[in-house]
């Protein structure tokens, strides 16, 4: 199962991204929370923003964590269309992380899961006690 990031609407949500200071950065920071998580469930991890904002119109991101594979809308379409077309060749696979009701609704018409951006920061919280490196000394207990 695919988890989808409706990207500047996880950003515009959680105070971890908001506090970067500029939109890049958060972009950045999101993308780097989204290959942790992508390495730490296993998933395939799909992170869409609006083009108007964005630099290229796809890429994949290979990073420590796990791949990530970063879209942006074409011109003239929302990052909510792409979504969309996702969800119609994913049929019912993938998990929407995304506070958009509309969107939401869509996820859950077209047989997938929903989740909103807390749920997406409440699976980062969960990540630095399973990725630590073999090599950090844990607490004793």
């Amino acid at each position: 199962m695919a988890l989808i990031l409706d990207g500047y609407n996880v950003i515009g949500a959680l105070d971890r991204y908001r506090v970067a200071g500029t939109l890049d950065a958060a972009r950045e920071a999101l993308i780097s929370d989204a290959s942790k998580a992508a390495g730490w469930t296993g998933r395939p991890l799909i992170v869409v923003f609006d083009a108007h904002q964005g630099p290229e119109p796809e890429r994949t991101e290979l990073r420590a964590g796990g791949a990530v594979r970063v879209i942006y809308s074409a011109p003239g379409e929302s990052a909510d269309d792409v979504i969309e077309r996702l969800l119609s060749r994913l049929e019912g696979s993938a998990t929407v992380y995304t506070a958009d009701f509309a969107l939401q609704r869509t996820a859950l018409a077209r047989g997938s899961t929903r989740a909103t951006p807390r749920e997406f920061a409440n699976l980062l919280d969960e990540l630095p006690a399973v990725t630590r490196s073999p090599n950090v000394p844990r607490k004793s207990r």
